[in-house]
């Protein structure tokens, strides 16, 4: 016997091999998100689960509303793909909810055939796997993260130790020496361990919620150029701050800010010319509080400047260093997870400009925000 559901069905061209309501209704009491749909997109059937989730987005079986205006395009795509080839695909990939969070979901999605081995619809299986990501991303984001932003004191480590070594603040005492030569040799050994840490972690993917609260961007400016102070004596390179800034006060998530004016920081100290000065400015702009800093350093060109953003790309390998480039990526996702920009200017007079600027107000302070490596 067929119910108006499945008649519905038979005036397609073709009969899909779901009619019976038997099985509708196995299909219906069955707690996972399976469906079928025609080439058209259109649902079919599925479980009861599954049908809440294809009109309305919600993922009740884990409490999630997900955006399907933003599901539409990758949908199209893969349906595409699964129709046009015959071949059955499974992707892992992240969805945002309505709130702009991250979901990580598992779809496998194989073509349904008739006799003619013709693709008559599609059959789709979700399933959330944001407990197991969060776990690998977590540890993932976290080796990585403490591995790369360790780098910076370590280096200033390194570099304070040596200039007392060289004498440049007095002579050091022979027995003191050894003890420092010790200290050093253990410091170079840290800082090689975490190069190797960072490159296990190359394929960093982590999602990392942002704690935001009010604080001064000259303050934060000042403290980190004092971290960096010794690896700017080492290079013979002053530092000099001037603050233009009327409002320096922030809402944003102060650690990974840090991390991006650190980041920008050494980048500038170590391919700055010897005997130059690095000029850095805090301002505002508009709507927006920002921070810049000018070194004397090798030109870089148009087509390389939005490049050295990218995951993985350093321009250490053209000054013969091994770099494996996660900062200046990092704090472009960063600043952009704040609704703000990071830009680079480059002149042939060999001035280089770094910075980033975030909005000196936010909308919904109560909105969680994200920023995803």
């Amino acid at each position: 016997m067929e119910t108006a559901h499945t008649n519905a069905i038979l005036k397609s061209k073709e009969r899909f091999f779901i009619n019976q309501p038997q099985v509708e209704a196995l299909l219906a009491s069955i707690p996972k998100l399976i469906y079928m749909k025609d080439t058209n997109g259109n649902f079919v059937t599925g479980t009861r689960h599954a049908k809440i989730f294809v009109k309305q987005g919600k993922d009740v079986l884990n409490n999630v509303l997900l955006d399907i205006d933003k599901m539409k395009a990758t949908n199209t795509a893969e349906d595409k793909f699964v129709i046009e080839n015959n071949k059955t695909i499974t992707s892992e990939r992240e969805i945002v909810d309505i709130n702009g969070l991250p979901h990580c979901y598992t779809v496998y999605k194989a073509p349904v055939n008739n006799f003619n081995h013709e693709v008559i619809g599609i059959v789709v299986m979700v399933t959330n796997i944001d407990k197991s990501k969060l776990l690998e991303t977590q540890r993932e984001t976290f080796v990585a993260s403490l591995g790369h932003d360790l780098k910076n004191p370590t280096i200033a480590q390194i570099r304070a130790i040596e200039l007392l070594l060289k004498g440049e603040f007095g002579a050091v005492p022979e027995d003191q020496k050894e003890i420092l030569e010790m200290v050093l040799d253990s410091c170079r050994y840290m800082n090689g361990m975490l190069a190797s840490l960072l490159a296990t972690y190359r394929n960093e993917n982590g999602i990392v919620r942002l704690n935001s609260d009010k604080f001064s961007l000259i303050d934060l400016v000042s403290e980190c150029i004092g971290e960096m102070i010794y690896v700017a004596k080492d290079k013979d390179v002053k530092i000099a701050i001037n603050n233009e800034c009327k409002n320096p006060i922030i809402f944003a998530d102060k650690v990974q800010i840090k991390r991006v004016v650190m980041n920008l920081l050494s980048n500038g100290i170590k391919y700055a010319y010897p005997k130059s000065t690095i000029k850095v400015s805090v301002y505002n702009e508009g709507n927006y509080t920002c921070f810049k800093f000018e070194n004397n350093s090798p030109y870089i060109p148009p087509e390389k400047q939005d490049a050295i953003f990218a995951q993985y790309v350093s321009f250490a390998e053209s000054h013969k260093e091994l770099g494996i480039g996660l900062g200046l990526y990092a704090s472009q996702k960063i600043v952009e997870s704040h609704d703000g920009k990071i830009f680079v200017e480059s002149f042939k007079d060999e001035r280089n400009i770094f910075g980033f600027k975030i909005p000196n107000k936010v909308k919904d302070k109560t909105k969680p925000r994200t920023v995803t490596f």
